[in-house]
């Protein structure tokens, strides 16, 4: 019991141990960030953390990661930095793939059609990797109880199924 109470006293207890400086400079630093991460969302669209494509998904993990650096860490320059250099190349390659079809390919996901009037393509669902439960599933979320009842099941380049009725 000894062990395990050291252990857990380890575990919450920040290194060079509890003071009011250090939970005030993350009280701070937690704030400042989520104000400037408000502003860098506004500036640059609602597109900024949004996760239409894989590379927007990573985009939000490495920005989620440079913010926890950035409060747990020293100084805020270096990860506030390292998050606009982020925001700004994720703007640029959305806008640049958005015009330019090649890098549209490059960058964004193509969307899969799973089943069209009714009918599942196995082909589709496997290179996909979307199982027929997945596939049930999301067609009960849109009240569809049977594959006659859809008109196509399109995997969006989100990874978010649509379901449109016959």
């Amino acid at each position: 019991m000894a062990l395990l109470w050291s252990v857990l006293t380890e575990l919450f207890t920040p290194q060079g141990g509890w003071s009011l400086r250090l939970v005030a400079r993350v009280v701070l630093s937690t704030l400042l960030l989520m104000g400037y991460v408000i502003v860098l969302a506004r500036t640059f669209g609602s597109r900024t953390f949004a996760s239409f494509t894989s590379y927007d998904f990573l985009v939000n993990v490495a920005a989620g990661s440079l913010v926890a650096s950035a409060i747990l860490g020293r100084s805020l320059v270096e990860s506030g930095l390292s998050l606009l250099v982020l925001v700004l190349a994720q703007a640029g390659l959305s806008a640049w793939s958005a015009r330019v079809a090649a890098a549209q390919r490059v960058f964004d996901n193509r969307s899969v059609v799973l089943v069209e009037r009714g009918v599942v393509d196995q082909g589709a669902m496997r290179a996909a990797r979307i199982s027929r439960a997945t596939l049930d599933q999301q067609m009960r979320q849109a009240g569809v109880t049977e594959l006659a009842e859809v008109r196509f099941a399109v995997l969006e380049s989100g990874g978010t199924i649509s379901i449109v009725k016959a």
